[in-house]
């Protein structure tokens, strides 16, 4: 069993003007956890990020948020093959980023639950 915590904080402005750069959040934060389920055959990786609120490019914010992301691995199921499976998004949390200069709107919402299948094979 292993795991993981970090945890940056970071303050970015404008020289010029003193104002907060969009789409930098103060706060990130990061734990993953990794577990075996059935000895040296199939583990879990468990992962939790957090964001903390961004500045938009309008002078508005997006909110903080956490997203959860999970994923089940079995390395050499058989030699050379490895498969695994993911679901991002594992609450189907629902969050948005600052949107750049060429869009209309200040904040895109970012995709729901997501699933992911990986195989493979290494010769």
């Amino acid at each position: 069993m292993s795991g993981r915590v970090s945890y940056s904080y970071q303050h970015t402005e404008n020289q010029d003007t003193k104002d907060s750069l969009s789409n930098s959040p103060n706060h990130l934060a990061k734990l993953s956890l990794i577990a075996p389920l059935i000895k040296k055959r199939v583990y879990a990786g468990l992962e939790v990020l957090y964001t903390g609120k961004r500045d938009t490019l309008s002078g508005g914010d997006t909110s903080d948020f956490s997203v959860t992301n999970l994923t089940l691995f079995a390395p050499q199921l058989y030699p050379g093959l490895d498969l695994s499976f993911s679901v991002y998004n594992l609450f189907d949390k629902k969050y948005h980023d600052p949107a750049s200069e060429e869009h209309t709107q200040d904040a895109i919402e970012q995709d729901g639950r997501l699933f992911r299948a990986k195989l493979n094979y290494a010769f």
